[in-house]
């Protein structure tokens, strides 16, 4: 998914799965805290790119879940 908004500035990057981190002023910090936890828990990746002033964009990482039988 990705967007082209303000993007995400270098030194925020590393923080933005941690839980109660926000750059909002409103924010609570926990969306992408608790995004991250269900994604790993599920064995699955996610993964951030950001350009600040051209976008972010969140890469899943999903496993196979089909089981074939031939």
């Amino acid at each position: 998914m990705s967007d082209t908004g303000c993007g995400i500035r270098p030194e925020d990057l590393s923080h933005i799965f941690e839980p109660y981190f926000t750059t909002k002023p409103s924010g609570t910090g926990l969306g992408l805290a608790i995004a991250h936890n269900i994604i790993e828990a599920m064995g699955a990746e996610i993964a951030v790119q950001s350009v600040p002033g051209a976008g972010t964009t969140f890469t899943l990482k999903v496993p196979s879940i089909c089981h074939h039988e031939y």
